[in-house]
Parts: C-alpha cells; sequence; structure tokens
C-alpha cells in the first residue's frame, strides 16, 4: 500500500505548535467560565446546581457535534473546519463578558461548544496524514501541552484581569485576543486545497478500500473501548477542570489570588507530565516495545494514579498534603494525552481518524456533559466536595477495564480487509 509520503519524514514543526497554540486558545476560553466561577456566581445569583449546569452546558453542544465535525474534517479539509470553529469560540468567548442572565449565558457557552467541537477531529486528522508513526507520541504531546498550558495561562492571567478589571472584562479580553491566530493560520488554508489533492493523489489506490464507511468503523471493538476509556479519563479531568477553582476557595479557605496559583500549578505539573511521558513513549517504540505495549502502559498508569489521588484527597486534612495530592493528579493525568490520541491515530489511519475520534470524543465529552452537573448537586446536597471527589475516583480506576480489557491489540487496522469481512454474504457477516 503507498503511504503519504509526509508520514515517511519528520514531524512539521510549524503545524505541531499551531496547533498546540490553537489547542491552548481553545482551553484558556474554555476555562474561562471556571475562573470566573466565584464571582460570577455571587452576581448572577446562582445557585451550586445552576453553576453546574453553566459549567456542564458546553458540553453539550461539543459532544454530539463531534461526529459531524469528524466527517467534515475528512471531506472538507481539517485546516478549513478548525478556522470556521476557532472563530465561532472565539466571537462566544467576547460575548459572554456581555451577558445580563443565566439565559443568555448558556446560550453563548452552547455556541463555544459548537465552535469547539472542531479541534479534535481536525487536529488529529492533520497529524496522522503529516506525522510519522515513530514521532506521533511526542507531536501529540506537544498539541496536547496546550491543552493544559491553556487553563495554567488562562488562569493566571484571567485571574489577574479578573482581579482588577472585573470578570467581564476578562472574557472580552480573551476572546479577541483569541481571533489573532487565525492571522497565523492563513498559510494553512491556502494551502489546503493543494495538500487535500496531494493526499487524495498519493491514496487514490487504496482509497476504495482505505475509506471506511461510520458502519463499519462502529464496528470496531478498538472503538467501544476507545470510547468508554475517554469518558472514564475524562470524567476525573473535567472534574478538577469545572470546578477545582470552586473548590479551592469554598472547601480549602484559598483567597482568589492564591487560588490562582494553586490551579496553575496543578496544569503546569500536568504539562511537563504531557511532554516528558510523550518524548518516553516514542523513544520506547523506536528501541523496540510495541505500540499496544507503550500506549497501554501510559494509559493504565493514569487511569489509576488519578482514580487513587482523587480518592485519597479526601482523606488528607492539611493544606501541604492536600496541594501535594494535586499536583501528582496533575502528573498522572498527564499520562493519558499522549497516548490516548496515540491509539486513536494508529488504530483509524489517515482516511479514517477524523470520523473515528469524532464518535469517540462525542461518547468520550458525555462525561463533560455529566460531571460538573453530579458535581453540582453532590455538593448542594453533601455541603463539600466528599463525594464527588470519591465518585470521579471511581471512574477514572474503571478506565482500567477499558484499556487493557476492552480494547484489543494497538495496530492499524486493514480496512479494506474489514470491510470486505463485513460486507453482505461474506463468511463474517
Amino acid at each position: 500500500m503507498q503511504q503519504n509520503s509526509s508520514l515517511l519524514g519528520r514531524a512539521p514543526a510549524g503545524l505541531v505548535v499551531m496547533l498546540s497554540l490553537a489547542l491552548m486558545i481553545n482551553y484558556i476560553d474554555r476555562g474561562a467560565i471556571a475562573t470566573a466561577a466565584p464571582l460570577l456566581q455571587d452576581e448572577l445569583q446562582l445557585s451550586p446546581s445552576e453553576i453546574g449546569w453553566v459549567l456542564a452546558v458546553f458540553y453539550w453542544a461539543y459532544a454530539p457535534l463531534q461526529p459531524v465535525m469528524g466527517w467534515l474534517a475528512d471531506r472538507i479539509g481539517p485546516a478549513i473546519v478548525l478556522a470556521g470553529g476557532f472563530a465561532l469560540w472565539s466571537l462566544a468567548t467576547a460575548a459572554t463578558g456581555l451577558v445580563w442572565g443565566l439565559a443568555s449565558l448558556v446560550v453563548l457557552r452552547l455556541l463555544m461548544g459548537a465552535g469547539e467541537a472542531t479541534f479534535y477531529p481536525s487536529a488529529l486528522s492533520l497529524l496522522v496524514r503529516n506525522v510519522p508513526p515513530t514521532q506521533r507520541a511526542l507531536a501529540t504531546a506537544t498539541m496536547q501541552f496546550g491543552a493544559v498550558l491553556g487553563p495554567a495561562i488562562g488562569t493566571l492571567v484571567g485571574g489577574m484581569i479578573m482581579l482588577h478589571f472585573g470578570w467581564r472584562t476578562m472574557f472580552v479580553v480573551m476572546g479577541c485576543a483569541s481571533l489573532t491566530w487565525l492571522f497565523f493560520w492563513r498559510r494553512r488554508l491556502r494551502a489546503e486545497r493543494e495538500s487535500q489533492a496531494s493526499f487524495a493523489v498519493t491514496t487514490a489506490a487504496a482509497a476504495a478500500g482505505d475509506n471506511p464507511s461510520y458502519g463499519v468503523i462502529l464496528r470496531q471493538r478498538a472503538l467501544w473501548g476507545g470510547m468508554l476509556g475517554t469518558f472514564c479519563s475524562n470524567y476525573a479531568f473535567y472534574f478538577v477542570f469545572s470546578w477545582l477553582p470552586l473548590y479551592l476557595v469554598r472547601e480549602r479557605g484559598l483567597t482568589l489570588e492564591m487560588m490562582t496559583y494553586a490551579t496553575t500549578a496543578f496544569f503546569v505539573a500536568d504539562g511537563a507530565s504531557i511532554l516528558l511521558v510523550g518524548y518516553m513513549l516514542d523513544r520506547w517504540v523506536r528501541r523496540g516495545a510495541s505500540f499496544n505495549r507503550a500506549y497501554k502502559t501510559a494509559l493504565a498508569l493514569s487511569c489509576a494514579g488519578v482514580g487513587l489521588c482523587l480518592i485519597g484527597s479526601t482523606l488528607v486534612t492539611g493544606l501541604v498534603a492536600a496541594s501535594l495530592i494535586l499536583l501528582l493528579t496533575g502528573v498522572m493525568d498527564g499520562f493519558n494525552s499522549p497516548a490516548n490520541p496515540s491509539v486513536t491515530q494508529t488504530f483509524a489511519g489517515p482516511r479514517a481518524t477524523g470520523r473515528w475520534m469524532g464518535i469517540q470524543n462525542a461518547v468520550g465529552n458525555v462525561a463533560g456533559m455529566t460531571a460538573p452537573v453530579v458535581t453540582g448537586y453532590l455538593v448542594e446536597s453533601t455541603g463539600n466536595y466528599t463525594a464527588a471527589s470519591i465518585v470521579s475516583g471511581v471512574v477514572a480506576l474503571c478506565g482500567l477495564v477499558a484499556w487493557l480489557v476492552v480494547v484489543p491489540e494497538v495496530k492499524p487496522i486493514d480496512w479494506k480487509a474489514e470491510q470486505q469481512r463485513l460486507r453482505p454474504g461474506t463468511a463474517a457477516a
């Protein structure tokens, strides 16, 4: 089978950096609501359950639109789809500074979710077409680094803007500043048509076999295991991502300034772990480890580490011990980010990654729809975060079953053979 020539060279650093910056901005804009939550909740007079819905409603657009965006990325070009989504979520972020009540806030969070749904299907489609398999984990880790650098920068810078000028100004500044990324993405947009044509030519001989339908993709056991594993890891992450600022202020008694520093430290630890693990996974693969062994080891360590840390956090009372567990949670979460998307790219290949990731991320981000809401009701009913932390930890531990039992050996799927096997009238219907 003829491969895309770009898969045989070196990873394009410019593309990887631009995607990392886009994801950083994505999470800065997405996470601004959590930073503003202590002040926004008071000004708009929202109950814990209502603020839980505000934190979660983003994902009610973000999750179900993932398969649509994956289909668009595979069909009309991932760079174009990403640019359109980027503009939508940036404008929605800026407009959040103008909200007057719960209804307008919900509408803008839904629009932001629709825009940000373009990122992962588009980004992974670009990476799998341009990055060699032996550099996949580090390239993915570099991109994923933006997902934790964004909250770190967003919490620090956004927190400072909020302290001096208010939460409304914070949203307007962040949304308008985000739009500058599109200026530098113009070159990729101009090259999109040429890239799509080149990609089509180099894969023309195999297009019929390597371009599976959604029906064939949905029959893959690996996809279902990946959806379950992603949901479990996402539930724990979104619990921390959405509620950490409020937890630190309400439960641990930190000031807004100290909350800003503590939250930033969590994401710095997470980001450092992502880059180190991505580098180590690629090095391990180059030295002879299979994709299966390398990626599943990282995913298992992440599930176990995050789950035990979240449960353990309910057993400590001292601020120092709680801070150490918080940092360790960030480190263990970092093991997931390079491995999970690399598993998707390995199974799906260049022709199907956009759609596969769209489906997997849609189900995985049901966690974003549920974790903030469940946490809000648990906090409202118990008056503390203990039950919510335990639930999140147990869900994270369930990810071990997904990655180690449900997901089969991690290796590229022969889509031509799969379509022949599943074709009506064959023996393996």
